[in-house]
């Protein structure tokens, strides 16, 4: 592990241990480095401001975790692994996602979930009646990607606000009949009416 790499996560872990005690709008960088034993030019060579540092850890601890759905992972086990992450810092996740400023979480969030779609939408098949007609068109496997990226961001964002009461096993369940569900009823019809193939019934 590099030496950067180090200090980064001594600092991101000095932010949680912080959250524990006061909210994390009240937290300035100054609380931050004095409770790590750093100084304020340390933090700053590696973090803009406090947000910076929030985008990171949910980088390096939320996108990592979903961007191995393009490594082969199964998407649902992917995202099962990034809400018991949440989970287990619930402090920190529940003030990160209730801060107003920090609407870059949902974004960041949004992003990746919407191109883990777009990876499950190429890997939906041509029908045995026409082998064209899975090619589904850029901007309209786009628009099914950003569709149900809002519809999955949605609950997550609201599960956290609501103090992750529910433990992931569930969520990730009611997620993934979520996306099969649709990715199925918009695929059909997207096939009816770009091809004229009418799917057989399920």
């Amino acid at each position: 592990m590099s030496d950067s790499l180090i200090t980064k996560k001594a600092i991101a872990g000095s932010l949680k241990e912080l959250m524990k005690k006061k909210s994390l709008e009240k937290i300035t960088v100054s609380d931050i480095v004095k409770n790590c034993d750093l100084n304020r030019q340390t933090f700053y060579y590696h973090f803009k401001d406090k947000y910076d540092l929030i985008d990171w850890i949910f980088n390096k601890e939320i996108v990592s975790a979903l961007l191995g759905v393009s490594d082969g992972v199964e998407w649902s086990a992917a995202l099962l692994n990034a809400l018991n992450v949440m989970k287990r810092e619930k402090v920190f996740y529940f003030g990160a996602v209730n801060l107003a400023e920090q609407s870059v979480f949902s974004e960041d969030l949004f992003g990746v979930v919407r191109d883990m779609l777009l990876h499950i939408v190429d890997q939906i098949p041509p029908s045995s009646a026409d082998e064209n007609s899975g090619n589904i068109a850029p901007e309209d496997r786009l628009f099914i990607a950003e569709f149900y990226a809002h519809g999955l961001v949605g609950m997550v964002i609201e599960w956290v606000k609501a103090g992750m009461k529910e433990p992931p096993e569930e969520i990730v369940g009611r997620l993934t009949r979520f996306v099969d569900d649709s990715k199925h009823a918009s695929t059909a019809r997207y096939l009816k009416d770009n091809t004229g193939y009418d799917s057989p019934a399920s």
